[in-house]
């Protein structure tokens, strides 16, 4: 009745549905009560970016003939559509489930998802050791766009303590990144060479 390729595709959404509740629990359930001196990870949002930067943007790079040829806007609305949708779904479903415990949808779970998209470390040498940065940055950034919605919600304590609560948190996700990273990596290359096999 579907395509091989259509029921891949929900497969793969099934599971990664799956292993979103099961960070999101193991995030509400463990990682709260397991605190180094004080601090505490984000697992969705390490989660979340490193998704987006496995299975980054489909779509192909500019290359430098295309830089010439297309006008400004074509070009920046390239580059706008050219993040990561997985990223950016897989951020909104952590959102979701998020907004049902805080006061606000945070927006910076999808934005940052869709964000990371662009820096797509699939074919990068010792990937492992860039996504550091990523998820060091995109922290700081995510922090910061909840901040400024909290604050917004009329709790301007939170841009206060922007720094002593985001910082060791965005440092605490990029330090247990590399090991979300890699087995990723592995599955992905799994499933490449199986859809590779499955072809021939």
């Amino acid at each position: 009745m579907f395509s091989i390729r259509l029921r891949t595709r929900i497969w793969h959404l099934a599971l990664a549905s799956g292993v979103v509740f099961f960070i999101w629990l193991l995030q509400l359930n463990v990682l709260t009560r397991l605190t180094l001196g004080g601090l505490l990870c984000n697992l969705p949002l390490t989660f979340t970016i490193v998704w987006a930067s496995i299975f980054g943007s489909r779509m192909p790079k500019l290359t430098t003939d295309d830089l010439r040829t297309l006008s400004m806007s074509e070009i920046v609305s390239y580059q706008a559509l050219s993040g990561s949708l997985s990223g950016a779904l897989i951020g909104a479903l952590f959102a979701a489930l998020y907004a049902s415990v805080t006061p606000i949808y945070p927006f910076s779970y999808p934005l940052i998802g869709w964000m990371a998209g662009y820096f797509s470390l699939k074919r990068v040498n010792h990937a492992q050791f860039f996504i550091v940065p990523l998820v060091l940055c995109g922290s700081v950034l995510a922090g910061s766009i909840m901040a400024f919605q909290l604050s917004l919600t009329g709790r301007p304590e939170v841009m206060g303590r922007f720094i002593q609560a985001v910082l060791p948190e965005s440092v605490m996700n990029a330090l247990i990144a590399p090991w979300i990273f890699l087995p990723m990596q592995r599955w992905d290359d799994f499933l490449s060479t199986k859809e590779v096999a499955g072809a021939q």
